[in-house]
């Protein structure tokens, strides 16, 4: 049980200005004295609902602005679904809880308040082949840390408002690694169940004993036990996971105390974000806080409970968020004249050099059996370890960027780990300092698979608490340059493959993660099975599994796939080297926002399996033609999809917008870009199309384009 205030001391008293008593429409809800409200049926019409969300709607799918933004914003996703438990799903991509804009659509649209155990469910139709069954809960055990070398520290249990015990988190502590925590609760016969159910705020009974003093909300159990110990109102959320409902909070005074890290700082803005409009926030910084100390530290040096009340009194509390959006007013164009670039222009930073840049998201699919998995880990490994500059281009190019790097695995379990790292570490350069820079973590044997993305009926589209918890471990890591999630489908517990706001979803998720971290995060994934080969960088995007919101939502696919038994033997017949099945795989950049090399690369598996770049061998400097018109195809239609098409000549020619195309095209003559683009046109690969309201043709698209669809719109300021 959590710790009770030092005898003698009893409740700390605070100066008239630090109370505020709750609000008796609160308190009869605390006492149960409020009758509940009920619920009325509700029809509910996506054209009403979009209107007084001051967006549109296309058949049950309504685009509207988020709270707080502009009205010409569209990241608040509403789906009206007769079988979600409130009748609509709502999903927010600009990083909002999915709680609050939940209430958000409620409050705008007028509808009433929803009751769950009022809920009667219909019978079962098709939507359900979504939902998965439950798991049955699996014993407790903490064996695969204490076999690490770590052990129990510490037990807090978080209870309910009557002090039954609802779960327990245990801390644990390690001689030379990071401390890390683990969850149970009891199983009902004296024993535990792994994990928690629904989360509580930690010391909840004192929360609701005390309704006038404020409460300071911390980063971890052990603070809110210091700040008791000296007669505080104190709490935390579980490893961050707040509650849903934070009834209790409602008009009190809370003030946030941040640890001095990056994950500190992120913890504290949840936690603002999560409780402003609830109660009165006002945030708190320690002065002299050493790195990464927290409020237990500042006491340690010294400090005392009266200059934290005289800190708290001294700040202003944060804005509460009406939801009401800003007036257009705040954004003031003047403020970005171009005269205010001044200098060089930063140059984009390569983890591999001219394919993929750092600090951004992507994704590398392969067809299954082909190896990537392997040739990621081998990235990894000259990431953390310095990559020779002698030795093969992998993916593309060289690495040139060096520190840490995480590769996170459900796939493979520690054995066969072991085994590659030892194949590829043949200097073992794993047992110097720079093996602490390479992390890869076997799910397998490191307690199973975790979910990092799911789907809530309540809540729509989620985060899980595994995936933040690894963002703030990933956070902690100063030098972090590469994060690898292998494969994809594994931990997003999603219908990627149906559903463009799932992939969108998650897109955008790794996208503030990379954002972030200013670390390249990759996601490894599948092709799909074709009947066809694949002959292009055009037709391997294509083969990619998925929604296209999936590949266009990361900045960066690189994909690979096994080259056809004709065309394999004849580069193996080049190579001096004997064919087997599998032997000969390609790859290339098949989408990028911004520069990168498109050239078709040749992959060769050595005796361990690895991948290596064998196209310097058969010449690939100067590329296939076959090669070039693809890298042309992908660089019409992503010029088209960003609504600035190409025109075969005149301003908005390929050749006079030449700067916008891949190396190696640039590097063609007038004539010669001319006849490439004449032999794709001819192929059938690109089209020319007339744009709405103009009778030429004359814009370059994909047969599959906007543009060739008639619905392609030009960026304002493109040439026409």
């Amino acid at each position: 049980m959590p710790p009770t205030p030092t005898v003698g001391e009893g409740p700390r008293r605070f100066p008239p200005q630090w109370r505020k008593p709750l609000p008796q429409s609160q308190l009869s809800i605390l006492r149960g004295t409020e009758p509940p409200m009920n619920n009325t049926a509700v029809q509910l019409d996506p054209r009403q609902i979009a209107q007084s969300l001051g967006g549109t709607a296309r058949g049950n799918q309504i685009s509207a602005p988020a709270p707080g933004h502009s009205r010409k914003d569209r990241s608040l996703s509403v789906r009206i679904d007769p079988s979600a438990p409130e009748g609509f799903v709502v999903n927010g991509f600009a990083g909002e809880d999915p709680l609050g804009l939940r209430d958000y659509v409620r409050t705008k649209a007028g509808l009433p308040d929803w009751e769950p155990q009022r809920r009667v469910h219909t019978a079962p139709t098709s939507h359900l082949r979504l939902v998965k069954t439950a798991e049955p809960p699996k014993p407790f055990t903490d064996y695969h840390l204490t076999r690490q070398g770590y052990a129990h520290a510490a037990t807090y249990d978080y209870v309910d408002g009557s002090g039954e015990v609802l779960f327990e988190v245990l801390r644990y502590e390690h001689p030379t690694e990071p401390k890390t925590f683990t969850q149970r609760r009891p199983d009902g016969n004296g024993g535990w169940f792994a994990g928690r159910g629904d989360s509580v705020l930690y010391r909840l009974p004192e929360i609701l004993a005390n309704t006038t003093d404020p409460i300071f909300v911390v980063e971890g159990e052990k603070d809110a036990d210091r700040l008791a110990s000296f007669g505080f109102l104190a709490t935390t959320p579980p490893q961050g996971a707040w509650p849903d409902d934070l009834s209790v909070l409602a008009g009190r005074k809370i003030y946030v105390l941040a640890d001095n890290d990056v994950p500190g700082e992120r913890k504290a803005a949840a936690a603002i974000e999560r409780l402003t409009g609830i109660a009165t926030v006002t945030r708190v910084d320690l002065p002299g806080l050493p790195d990464r100390g927290d409020v237990s530290d500042w006491f340690d040096a010294g400090r005392t409970a009266e200059e934290l009340v005289a800190l708290c009194i001294d700040a202003a509390p944060l804005p509460a968020n009406d939801n009401t959006p800003p007036s257009e007013s705040a954004l003031s164009i003047f403020d970005w004249t171009v005269d205010r670039f001044v200098g060089a222009a930063p140059p984009v930073e390569y983890l591999v050099d001219g394919v993929i840049p750092t600090g951004v998201p992507g994704m590398v699919s392969a067809a299954g059996d082909t190896g990537k998995s392997y040739a990621l880990l081998e990235l990894h490994r000259r990431v953390a370890f310095g990559s020779n500059q002698f030795a093969a281009p992998i993916f593309g190019g060289r690495v040139v960027a060096e520190g840490t790097s995480v590769m996170i695995t459900s796939e493979d379990d520690a054995n066969e780990v072991h085994r590659r790292v030892a194949a590829l570490d043949e200097r073992e350069q794993r047992y110097t300092a720079a093996g602490k820079r390479m992390i890869i973590v076997p799910l397998p044997s490191a307690g199973g698979a975790r979910a990092f993305w799911r789907e809530d009926r309540k809540r729509g589209l989620l985060e899980t608490d595994d995936f933040r918890s690894i963002c703030d471990q990933l956070l902690s890591i100063s030098d972090l340059r590469l994060v690898t999630f292998d494969p994809l489908a594994s931990f997003a517990h999603l219908p990627l493959n149906e559903d463009p706001t799932a992939g969108q979803f998650v897109c955008s998720s790794l996208a503030r993660l990379a954002s972030e971290t200013k670390a390249t995060v990759l996601v490894a994934h599948h092709m799909r099975k074709s009947k066809a080969p694949i002959e292009t960088l055009s037709d391997a995007r294509e083969a990619i599994r998925g929604t296209t919101a999936l590949v266009d939502g990361l900045r960066l696919a690189y994909a690979m796939w096994p080259a056809d038994e004709a065309r394999a033997k004849r580069i193996c017949k080049s190579l001096g080297i004997g064919h087997e099945p599998n032997k000969i795989v390609l790859g290339g950049v098949v989408k990028a926002n911004g520069a990168a090399r498109r050239i078709m690369s040749i992959y060769a598996r050595n005796e361990t399996g690895l991948l290596i770049d064998r196209s310097s061998g058969l010449g690939a400097s100067a590329p296939a033609q076959g090669d070039l018109r693809a890298a042309l195809v992908v660089s019409v239609e992503a010029a088209a999809a960003a609504g600035a098409p190409f025109t075969k000549t005149g301003a908005s020619g390929l050749f006079e917008l030449r700067e916008r195309l891949p190396e190696e095209l640039r590097r063609m003559g007038k004539a010669r870009l001319d006849a490439l683009a004449a032999d794709a046109l001819e192929r059938g690969d690109i089209v020319r199309v007339a744009a709405r309201g103009e009778k030429t043709a004359k814009w370059l698209d994909v047969p599959t384009g906007m543009f060739a669809a008639g619905i392609g719109t030009f960026t304002a300021g493109m040439p026409r």
